[in-house]
């Protein structure tokens, strides 16, 4: 399913206006939406998962709305950060403590984070930028791989 049909659109979400404001916008916004419908209702209409991660300095919670990926159970998250050169700190938080919490349709529990490299990264990489071309905008916006993690629901 691609998100971003049209160049026009396409265009207009890459530049750096507004980039400015959905980045100031959108989120806060989901958060709202996500945390009302438990998962099922944000801005764009968009799969998006509201995440609960753990500070990895802090230790304190933090939450976050984040595009992904429905693939079965699990889900798949870029740490895109809008192209930026810097890593979102949720990746960071991720890698330093794999235990998350998140509320997706409906699900609303914990999970756990893995990083993907190499070959299993490359795969999920083509179906991730047929799912959202902004992310191979993103990808060649910045010198850092972005980095791509699943997550996968604790066993019931």
């Amino acid at each position: 399913m691609e998100l971003i049909r049209s160049d026009l659109l396409k265009n207009a979400l890459a530049s750096d206006i507004f980039v400015s404001v959905l980045k100031r916008t959108v989120p806060p916004t989901d958060k709202a939406l996500l945390r009302l419908t438990r998962g099922w209702l944000n801005t764009g209409l968009q799969s998006v998962v509201l995440l609960d991660t753990t500070g990895a300095r802090s230790g304190q919670r933090r939450t976050i709305a984040t595009l992904c990926m429905p693939m079965g159970r699990d889900l798949v998250l870029v740490g895109s950060n809008w192209g930026q050169e810097r890593d979102p700190a949720w990746v960071h938080n991720l890698r330093a403590n794999d235990k998350c919490y998140a509320t997706f349709r409906g699900y609303v529990g914990p999970m756990n984070a893995r990083e993907l490299k190499g070959a299993e990264r490359a795969a999920i990489w083509k179906h991730l930028v047929r799912f959202n071309p902004q992310y191979a905008r993103y990808q060649k916006a910045t010198s850092r791989r972005l980095p791509v993690l699943v997550l996968e629901r604790d066993e019931d």
